[in-house]
């Protein structure tokens, strides 16, 4: 269902979502982002996040125990190793960093999955043509690459040669096709016109009412979130002042994030208590 909304009104949800969790690093908001990027990545791809999921437990494992043992500030010590302290305010900022920087990973993989290169060309083809042109080759060239490594590779396992060598060829064929590709894209589009002044523009997409519902909510959903008026403080010691004012701007924030989630699933209940009638 999500991905029929209008571009517009995809583009400004993930603007809103990934603007708030950055700029706060608050871990009342981080932990909301992660848990409704997951949620979300996991209704688009289903039993495809399985391998994804471990790559992002490794990231955040790892980022989250860099920081306590490269930075020991902090008051409340946990124990020592070869006499660095390891604090616990250093973990927890730890722990947000990695929620941080996993959720933006989710969020813009859910992205690249909602939006294609159509979207993209409609939003930014006006007004920045060479960008868009830029993204949409990039939206298409990296799945392509992935796609044209595994079956270089594959079809190179019957030579007799070391896997890394097999590797490095397999890439540079890849990489050689892709900039095969990109000239031939690149003069195909100047041969259309598409850099002149005054050409056609087609596109399928039209706001309709329940773009403008959902862009509301979702509006709506990012101001009150902004409400938050107080700046967390992790050294010496955690320091967070929790509000009826703050705690309605998580609340709200919570259902911004989940709210693609809910959405999907809302529809696939629709869609399998409709079947009986059809």
């Amino acid at each position: 269902m999500i991905k029929i909304l209008h571009p517009f009104v995809l583009f400004m949800f993930f603007f809103y979502v990934i603007f708030t969790a950055v700029f706060t690093f608050n871990p009342l908001f981080l932990l909301p982002a992660l848990f409704g990027a997951l949620l979300f990545l996991i209704k688009l791809d289903g039993a495809k996040t399985v391998k994804i999921l471990i790559a992002y437990i490794i990231i955040f494992v790892f980022i989250a125990l860099s920081n306590p043992l490269f930075s020991h500030n902090g008051a409340t010590v946990l124990f020592f190793i070869n006499d660095s302290r390891i604090t616990f305010e250093s973990l927890i900022y730890g722990i947000c960093a990695a929620m941080m920087i996993v959720s933006m990973l989710v969020w813009f993989n859910c992205f690249n999955k909602v939006f294609d290169s159509e979207k993209i060309m409609y939003l930014l083809g006006r007004i920045f043509p060479k960008l868009a042109l830029v993204f949409s080759m990039t939206l298409n060239f990296i799945p392509r690459m992935i796609k044209d490594f595994r079956s270089i590779n594959n079809a190179q396992k019957s030579v007799k040669q070391s896997r890394v060598k097999r590797y490095i060829g397999s890439f540079s064929a890849v990489i050689t096709r892709c900039m095969e590709n990109s000239i031939i894209t690149s003069d195909s589009m100047n041969a259309r016109g598409y850099m002149l002044k005054g050409r056609t523009f087609f596109h399928r997409y039209r706001f309709t009412v329940t773009d403008a519902v959902y862009l509301c909510v979702f509006t709506a959903l990012f101001v009150t979130s902004l409400l938050w008026k107080c700046e967390v403080i992790f050294y010496p010691v955690i320091q967070m002042n929790l509000t009826a004012l703050n705690c309605v701007s998580v609340i709200s924030y919570f259902f911004l994030a989940i709210l693609p989630f809910v959405i999907e699933v809302k529809e696939a209940l629709k869609w399998k208590l409709s079947l009986p009638k059809i």
